[in-house]
């Protein structure tokens, strides 16, 4: 029987291994099966969209190649006419060209207008000096059409396209590339596919695509992609906008132009991730439903294996359990001399088991010498008398544990022989539990009478003490015996009387935990108590035993943090979170009135305890206090913010009006002080809430916003207005939006040239700060310049102006112009916190300026705040190599003996009064007046704001030295700006 069953578990654990071997070969199977078929759709799709690519390249390419075309030809067709009516008059022939260009230009919609240009690149008519520059460049013989620089229009760009004519002369057509892009806005690209029209050079003229248009951005296009007819398909990720395409680059026209088309590989392959996912959730479902199997299939196999082991382990587990029981049968053959045991028995007393029959001695000897002689005598009685014997003894093993057994036994008759027969069961455990409990009732005892928490238990029904302990007799002044004579309730104190009673009942165990109970002690002491209570069982009655903790001393400690949480200590009044609070209990209460908030800043008090002393200060404050609180009580509540800010609410907004006019009453009663006589002034910033609307705290906040703008304005009484949070809001995301360009590099330096005006040559430069936003504009300084001085950024910024304008001085220098300055405009702020001789001395060490390099522009209002601090600093910093200007002289306050005084290179004129000078006889008289005091101080004079040629003029012909403005050239970067000083060849006109 055994061998079958071997042989059948053998079958059964080959067939178990033949399902898994072959699960695994599948799974392996059909993975490998499901990858081949998602790589090879994977590589369709892409495949598909390169072709999708390459059709879209070519078919803009010829679309651009008839656009073209069609414009070649019309300017070909005016220069044909031109050349026609060579032999008319001038006049006639003028005006036949300009119907001709009038005519292409209203048949062709993509073009914004037509100029021509002669052999020197001069246009008729006036055009942009790039477009003149642009044409010089070209030669007729090389080039069949041309396109030229990308020119901004209100809306879009102009591309200048070039036609040659037989005389040398140049059609020049500008073209919108705006009809570009509508060439190209109805193909099917997708959201990440883009079609794009590049120039030879690369430069974007036109782009489709729902990812920005980029427009004149410039990028170097693939090698095989710029020749004449070439056609280049490739993966790569856009220089544009940084997305993966399939592109196809196209030149396959006659012009010099590029056509690109991609599309966006992440989304020609967004069909294909939900193949592959679908392909990897089945190979995974595979695998886990496979796995699933097997494990159950494991499972079963091992459930066979251990209820067999069971079967086997359960004979065995009969036997232990009877051992296990501590029960043992025993039979005493007192005239034989032995006991016949089971292995129970025997066990029970430690001996050696002996073929069932034991000597009664052996048993007599393991019984405890306290407990023998008893059990012997009692053994012996039960035999005379034939009575039942019952005895709990103990017996000592062999190594040295004592066993507590209990022995039942009668006398009877075995074949006419009294024997004695009965059980032993080991009652070790139950005795060292009793034992426990005995010692656990002592040890309770000793703790509750010896607790220093007074203690005592009562009666559930009469509320009689049933045990009181020493700490109770010494804390209430009973005696033990008055006490258990007493009742709980003749010691609650006379106003704790009746919910005490209540509490104490049954029913009221919990209540009574949970609130504090005042006690009186036999000489009418209060003692305020916290009881912590549990229902217990006492000689069989419900009792309730309490331990009282004396809270007193806490309790008061913790009224009084309460009271300091909610109120300020120096007047007594609340704190504006607690006013805060009870105005949105106000509100929950009767929510149909709201309320109205006046923010009162008091000012200038923190002065008073430096000059007159902390405690003069503090009366004065509290007399401030008592009198607002007076004026708030009649009205409704007022809180207290450190320092010197009382907030007064009027339950009723209606009373708001009379209220602001009781405070105004009793602010301006000066306040009586040590040092004499205080008058009180403030800053009032009025709110109304309805409570629907916001809670107190909001109001509250706008109260303090309005409070703010009467201080800023020095106005009394502000009422506040939703435009004073949002011009806050404004402001605080600005500075926040300023510290992150900082941060991240996002600002810029444009650089505007002086010229002098005797001859016309670069004096210097200014660098201008510019902040460019993402997308290509620029906040205009008069926003951002003030926000950097309010919030102190202007320290750090300016700080990084200087740096970056020493390190572009050096670029001057390589450029070949070393005698040009570069000037920076240094405010009041960062002159007084961050202009050190010793930091001007290290950046010319750390740039290796020459002496002069730098100018800088300091504005009248750094001689206002502290002008002899002022006036040391500027000749420190003159002997350390600046030059220094005094910006928009004329518009501030500064006094002439200051200006006297000034270590000073410059004074320049405000574009304020050089804009009118050539029309207003005010502005003329002021200039002439500046020019002549700056000159009579030796002082170089600069105008700003040169706008106009008579402007220009007339500051030449009044001596002013030096001029800058749009008219002599705008701020540029500084690339743009060494690029055009090296193609300058003639004086300022």
């Amino acid at each position: 029987m055994e061998t079958d069953a071997d042989n059948k578990q053998q079958r059964r654990l080959r067939s178990v291994r033949a399902m898994r071997n072959t699960g695994i070969w599948l799974g392996i199977v059909l993975t490998v099966g499901l990858c081949a078929l998602v790589l090879l759709d994977r590589q369709a799709r892409l495949d598909a969209a390169s072709r999708q690519s390459m059709a879209l390249a070519t078919g803009v390419d010829r679309l651009l190649h008839y656009e073209l075309r069609n414009i070649q030809r019309a300017m070909h067709g005016i220069a044909a006419g031109q050349a026609a009516d060579a032999t008319l008059p001038a006049p006639e022939a003028a005006a036949r060209l300009d119907a001709r260009v009038h005519g292409v230009v209203n048949r062709h919609q993509e073009l914004e207008a037509v100029l021509r240009f002669d052999a020197n690149g001069n246009a008729t008519p006036l055009a942009d000096p790039r477009l003149s520059k642009w044409v010089r460049s070209l030669k007729p013989d090389d080039v069949s059409l041309a396109a030229g620089p990308l020119l901004p229009l209100s809306k879009g760009w102009l591309l200048p396209l070039a036609v040659p004519t037989r005389d040398g002369t140049w059609m020049v057509a500008m073209f919108r590339t705006g009809e570009l892009e509508n060439m190209v806005n109805a193909l099917d690209i997708g959201r990440e596919g883009s079609a794009t029209i590049y120039t030879q050079t690369g430069v974007v003229v036109a782009r489709f695509g729902h990812l920005g248009t980029h427009v004149g951005k410039r990028i170097d296009l693939p090698a095989g992609a710029r020749g004449e007819g070439a056609r280049l398909s490739e993966h790569m990720v856009s220089p544009l906008d940084g997305v993966k395409r399939a592109v196809t680059f196209s030149n396959t026209s006659d012009y010099p132009f590029v056509v690109s088309a991609g599309i966006g590989l992440h989304e020609a392959l967004a069909q294909w991730r939900i193949y592959a996912t679908s392909a990897l959730v089945l190979a995974l479902l595979y695998w886990g439903v496979f796995g699933l199997v097997l494990r159950r299939a494991r499972r079963d196999e091992n459930a066979r294996k251990g209820l067999a082991a069971e079967v086997a382990e359960q004979a065995d587990w009969l036997q232990q359990a009877q051992l296990a029981s501590g029960t043992g049968v025993w039979r005493l053959y007192p005239t034989q001399g032995y006991v016949r045991a089971t292995d129970e028995m025997v066990a029970l007393y430690g001996l050696a088991r002996r073929g069932g029959r034991v000597p009664v001695n052996d048993f007599f000897e393991r019984i405890h010498e306290d407990d023998r002689t008893r059990i012997h005598g009692e053994l012996s009685a039960s035999q005379i008398d034939r009575q039942p014997f019952v005895q709990e003894y103990r017996v000592r093993l062999d190594d040295g544990r004592v066993r507590w057994l209990k022995a039942r036994g009668a006398t009877v008759c075995d074949e006419g022989e009294p024997v004695m027969t009965g059980t032993v069961i080991d009652v070790t455990e139950r005795r060292d539990s009793q034992q426990r409990m005995e010692r656990a009732e002592l040890q309770f005892r000793h703790i509750f009478e010896r607790n220093p928490l007074p203690a005592w238990v009562y009666d559930l029904e009469d509320l009689h003490f049933l045990a009181v302990n020493e700490a109770a007799v010494e804390t209430y002044g009973y005696s033990r015996e008055d006490l258990l004579h007493m009742a709980i309730t003749d010691l609650l104190a006379p106003e704790d009387q009746a919910a005490g009673r209540e509490a104490l009942m049954p029913g009221g165990g919990e209540d009574a935990q949970d609130r504090l109970w005042m006690l009186m002690t036999r000489d009418a002491r209060h003692i305020e108590v916290r009881v912590h209570a549990r229902t217990i069982e006492l000689d069989g009655r419900a009792a309730r035993l309490v331990l009282a903790e004396d809270v007193s001393v806490r309790m008061g400690y913790e009224r009084d943090l309460a009271w300091r949480a909610n109120h300020d200590p120096t007047t007594g009044m609340l704190t504006l979170a607690a006013l805060a609070e009870q105005l949105d209990s106000h509100c929950s209460a009767d929510g149909e009135a709201g309320f109205a908030i006046a923010y009162v800043q008091l000012r200038d008090l923190e002065l008073i305890a430096p000059t007159l002393g902390r405690r003069a200060g503090e009366n004065i404050l509290c007399e401030a206090a008592a009198r607002i609180s007076d004026v708030a009580e009649r009205y409704g509540a007022c809180g207290y913010m450190p320092s010197e800010t009382f907030v007064v609410a009027a339950l009723d907004p209606r009373e708001l009006g009379a209220m602001v006019t009781a405070l105004l009453d009793v602010i301006g009663m000066p306040v009586e002080a040590e040092g004499g006589t205080f008058p009180l002034e403030a800053w009032i910033g009025l709110a109304s809430g309805p409570c629907e609307d916001a809670s107190a705290e909001k109001v509250i906040g706008h109260a303090a916003l309005a409070s703010l703008h009467a201080r800023r304005e020095n106005q009394q009484v502000v009422h506040y207005s939703a435009a004073m949070a949002e011009q806050a809001s404004s402001r605080l995301a600005m500075v926040r939006q300023l510290r992150q360009a900082h941060e991240r590099g996002e600002f810029e330096l444009h650089f505007q040239p002086i010229h002098r005006l005797h001859d016309g040559s670069l004096a210097a430069i200014e660098a201008l700060l510019r902040w460019r936003q993402p997308d290509g504009s620029y906040v205009s300084p008069a926003q951002f310049i003030p926000l950097c001085e309010e919030s102190g950024l202007i320290v750090p910024i300016g700080s990084w102006v200087l740096e970056e304008s020493a390190r572009m001085h050096a670029r001057l220098v390589a450029a070949g112009h070393d005698e040009v300055a570069i000037a920076v405009n240094v405010s009041a702020v960062q002159f007084e916190a961050d202009m050190t001789p010793e930091s001007i001395r290290k950046l010319f060490e750390r740039h290796a300026l020459p002496p002069r390099a730098l100018h800088l522009e300091l504005t009248e209002s750094v001689l206002l705040r502290h002008p002899d601090d002022a006036r040391s600093l500027m000749g420190t910093l003159r002997n350390e190599g600046l030059c220094l200007s005094i910006d928009d002289f004329g518009t501030g306050f500064s006094s002439m003996a200051y200006l006297r005084e000034l270590p000073l290179d410059h004074l320049k004129i405000d574009r304020a009064f050089v804009r009118d000078v050539t029309e207003d006889p005010r502005s003329a008289a002021i200039c002439r007046a500046l020019i002549a005091l700056g000159h009579g101080l030796g002082l170089a004079i600069i105008a700003e704001g040169v706008e106009e040629p008579e402007q220009l003029e007339w500051l030449r012909a009044h001596g002013c030295d030096q001029a800058q403005g749009y008219h002599l050239g705008r701020p540029m970067p500084i690339d743009a700006l060494l690029e055009s000083l090296a193609e300058e060849t003639s004086d300022i006109v």
